[in-house]
């Protein structure tokens, strides 16, 4: 049996005859916006991509799209039909790791078949969920093998195209080994009045409803819902064509927050325990503009988020403690700032938007900086530059991009910036949602994130030299 790269290398060229796209995007695209719609989508991995039709249709509805396929010659085909599109098409297996975190990943299709035992199943869809930003849709789209197996259906649908002076016809059939298939496709061309013969073929595995929900479930995916074609019918084992599987990666307290109004956070009690600051360049870590104090527990927190980065990479600290009088001077330049940026705002609108990034000086609660609890930090990779977190997948304000689930963060930006995320709570830290790069323990506003009912670190004494 030839490796199935051999099948679509040798199908490249003409695999666009044997669908009919136009037809086939019109049919789909209700069903597949409103998906995601409903998920928030705006970066979307179209797995398995192929000629990279798909993936060109999800670009003209507006989406921002990286295509992936393991054949050289269908990623070369694609980039042909994408023209001048802005999308990055990669060569890359379902086991590959594609550079970047998206809202939705696609696989349609039915090319999830190709990948044959359950270990390989599981990790294509384990790499799948990995690509996947937490909140995200999981879309897979397949022939009904339920149906296909229970009436052994040989043949799928002839397919005639006539172009340039060619005529070409299409067989599709299968042969059944138990729960494997060989997929048997024949091209059959004629020029001038001669037909040439084609034959390829690869191996399927039969991905029943129950297999493939199953595996989707047992990689973490939530909430499987099965549909039997795009027109979003109920999925029947013996009478649809389609299976499609839509499944969610679920939330986590981070990238689905709780509210936290400066009200809020006053009311958090605090309860002192007299933690001293230590200077983060004598504990190791080396800070962008020093020096940089934090509690001693935060430090220790901070080695321990260091040490689960991958190898060679290390944790930049761009901010920790701030005097109180640094902090208010830093909240009364970005009031200025807003008000030359939005002459038209009031000062009421001005104020909210400034309290969204920093906090001011004269709420109930001491800024979570004045505490020596709060840190601003990133990751630099082994090359000694910072990682990309904040790329955008257009030209946006800066504020849109600060948040750290902002949907106009690029794929690698986004995936960076999960790794912070993963590195830093996974210790004990909490993330302030509308900045990427600030994270706190023991403060009022890490004690309302976290559900602690109350806050261990008030105002911190000033060290010397501590806002040079």
């Amino acid at each position: 049996m030839a490796p199935v790269t051999d099948l679509y290398d040798n199908l490249a060229q003409s695999y666009d005859l044997l669908i009919s796209w136009g037809p086939r995007l019109r049919r789909e695209k209700p069903f597949l916006t409103s998906i995601f719609r409903q998920y928030g989508v705006r970066r979307i991995l179209d797995t398995a991509c192929g000629t990279g039709m798909h993936a060109i249709a999800f670009h003209d509805w507006g989406y921002f799209v990286v295509g992936a396929d393991i054949s050289d010659k269908m990623i070369e085909k694609a980039r042909q039909n994408a023209g001048d599109r802005k999308i990055e098409f990669v060569k890359a297996g379902f086991t590959d790791d594609v550079v970047g975190m998206f809202d939705a990943v696609t696989c349609l299709g039915n090319s999830l078949p190709h990948v044959l035992t359950d270990e390989d199943l599981e990790k294509s869809l384990a790499s799948m969920y990995d690509a996947i930003l937490p909140g995200g849709v999981l879309i897979i789209h397949g022939n009904n093998y339920d149906r296909i197996l229970a009436r052994q259906e040989r043949f799928m649908p002839l397919a005639h195209r006539k172009v340039g002076g060619r005529e070409f016809l299409f067989l599709r059939i299968f042969d059944f080994h138990g729960d494997t298939l060989t997929f048997n496709v024949i091209t059959l061309v004629n020029q001038a009045g001669e037909w040439r013969m084609f034959p390829d073929s690869s191996t399927h595995r039969a991905l029943t409803r129950d297999l493939l929900v199953g595996m989707i479930e047992k990689v973490g995916f939530l909430n499987p819902q099965v549909f039997g074609g795009f027109g979003g019918e109920s999925f029947d084992r013996l009478e649809s064509d389609n299976l499609i599987v839509v499944a969610r990666r679920p939330h986590t307290f981070v990238s689905r927050p709780i509210p936290e109004p400066v009200v809020a956070i006053d009311r958090i009690p605090i309860q002192e325990n007299g933690e001293p600051l230590v200077d983060l360049e004598k504990e190791g870590f080396k800070a962008k503009k020093p020096p940089a104090f934090a509690r001693k527990t935060v430090a220790g927190m901070l080695k321990e988020a260091a040490s689960m980065l991958p190898e060679g990479h290390s944790l930049l600290i761009r901010g920790a403690f701030r005097s109180l009088e640094h902090q208010r001077t830093m909240y009364e330049n970005f009031i200025k700032r807003l008000t030359g940026e939005h002459s038209d705002w009031p000062k009421s609108r001005i104020r909210r938007e400034a309290n969204k990034f920093l906090a001011p000086p004269d709420s109930g609660h001491p800024p979570g900086h004045t505490t020596g609890g709060a840190v601003d930090l990133t990751i630099v990779g082994p090359d000694g530059e910072e990682l990309d977190m904040t790329s955008t997948i257009e030209e946006v304000h800066w504020t849109l991009a600060m948040p750290t689930y902002s949907k106009h963060a690029t794929p690698r930006a986004a995936k960076n910036r999960q790794l912070l995320v993963d590195v830093m709570t996974s210790v004990g830290f909490s993330n302030y949602p509308g900045e990427w790069w600030h994270y706190s323990y023991g403060e009022s506003a890490w004690a309302l994130r976290t559900g602690a009912p109350y806050a261990v670190y008030g105002a911190a004494e000033n060290p010397v030299n501590s806002d040079q």
